[in-house]
């Protein structure tokens, strides 16, 4: 049987399926508690939980309150640490919570499906693999916001392939005033806008210091109030801090405070980083792939993974970004180079997705060396590819 004509997404949405009937058949079994602990989640206590965030910030505002100092009303007392921006469109009661959660999670997919394009079988049953991953889960088990901030940059970078530039700053514009992190995928408009590609950059530099001077304190307030994970469910360069305090707090009993060192982790992460992507920018091919909808996905998903790594600690829910790799990973035209990078890149980063410490502790040491092999896979893919593109491609650009 031939499955080459087939549309690998068929194959992912039947992993996905099969995934889910099978967490159905433990949830009526054990219950949902153990089932999110079999699937390597963890839970709370109630399913959406980072939604009750936003209408317990709206109440607290209304009543005269500072949800970034008290923040009452949220079940379990967390300070809001979102732009107040939010709480312009997530206005709903708590009532609604379960809906919204699930509605969230449908559109997400269905988004996702749509954002891969045509994939071959191969890369269909991987991208279906994790997109079960336990970080994908807990994204929505969770309902986080990264959810509502991934579609917004799927959507763009889609729209900036079809070369719709305008539409498509707008939209990593939205998503960087509401989460900050997304900012680095504007670097896939060099690729895409040929000499033109510093003016989109710098006005988008522009308007970031520009709404970061004039919302100071609200920063200040969100980079107080926003927590860490512990190791087991965070990746970044500074995760292998924590994991060496709580080593020598288990073998000493006492603090040794190694994160104080973070910022050494970070150095590190950035300088590996750096230097590949230089490797990768003097080794590229003379003629690089075409820039299409895979490729523009591909650079906005690793942008954010190395930018997002080098900076410290996060939760394992923003991995959900690498998603957006999978169909550029496994493009089999002779126009798109470095296959066997590739190839490595995608099983680093299935392995990444799919080592989960919360199963047994010691993976915690598989888990951290993927992520920093990962991080310079993809460092050395983006500078093969952010300015290797194809003549055509770049005299299109300049048309426009």
């Amino acid at each position: 049987m031939n499955l080459r004509p087939l549309d690998g997404r068929w194959l992912a949405t039947g992993v996905v399926i099969l995934y889910a009937g099978l967490f159905w058949l433990s949830l009526r079994s054990v219950g949902l508690e153990s089932t999110l602990q079999r699937a390597g989640v963890p839970s709370v206590g109630a399913p959406f939980s980072d939604l009750y965030v936003f209408p317990a910030a709206a109440q607290e505002l209304a009543r005269g309150g500072n949800p970034y100092l008290s923040n009452p009303l949220d079940p379990w007392q967390r300070l809001y640490n979102y732009p107040r921006a939010w709480l312009l469109f997530m206005r709903y009661p708590f009532a609604a919570v379960p809906w919204l959660g699930l509605g969230l999670d449908l559109a997400w997919l269905t988004l996702l499906w749509l954002a891969w394009g045509r994939l071959t079988p191969g890369a269909g049953l991987l991208a279906g693999a994790v997109a079960c991953s336990p970080p994908v889960l807990l994204a929505l088990e969770r309902c986080n916001s990264d959810l509502i901030v991934f579609m917004l940059v799927a959507a763009a970078l889609a729209g900036l392939a079809r070369g719709w530039r305008g539409a498509a700053w707008l939209g990593l514009m939205v998503a960087a005033l509401l989460k900050l992190f997304p900012a680095v995928a504007f670097v896939t408009f060099l690729p895409a806008s040929g000499r033109r590609a510093w003016n989109w950059l710098f006005a988008a530099a522009g308007a970031m210091l520009g709404w970061a001077f004039l919302r100071w304190d609200e920063l200040a307030g969100i980079a107080h109030n926003t927590p860490t994970g512990g190791p087991a469910i965070s990746y970044g360069s500074t995760v292998i801090f924590t994991i060496a305090d709580l080593l020598h707090q288990q073998s000493t009993g006492q603090w040794a405070d190694y994160s104080a060192h973070r910022w050494v982790g970070s150095a590190v992460a950035g300088l590996l980083a750096l230097g590949l992507a230089a490797a990768g920018c003097r080794c590229r091919p003379s003629s690089g792939p075409p820039f299409d909808r895979a490729l523009a996905c591909f650079q906005g998903g690793a942008a954010i993974y190395v930018a997002t790594f080098i900076l410290g600690s996060n939760f394992s829910y923003r991995a959900i970004f690498l998603l957006l790799c999978v169909p550029w990973l496994f493009r089999t035209e002779a126009a798109f180079p470095w296959p066997k990078v590739r190839r490595a890149a995608a099983l680093t980063l299935t392995v990444f997705l799919w080592t989960n410490p919360q199963w047994w502790l010691p993976l915690i040491a598989l888990r951290e060396a993927a992520g920093w092999t990962l991080l310079g896979l993809l460092a050395c893919l983006l500078g093969a590819t952010l300015r290797s593109i194809s003549a055509a491609t770049a005299a299109a650009a300049e048309k426009i």
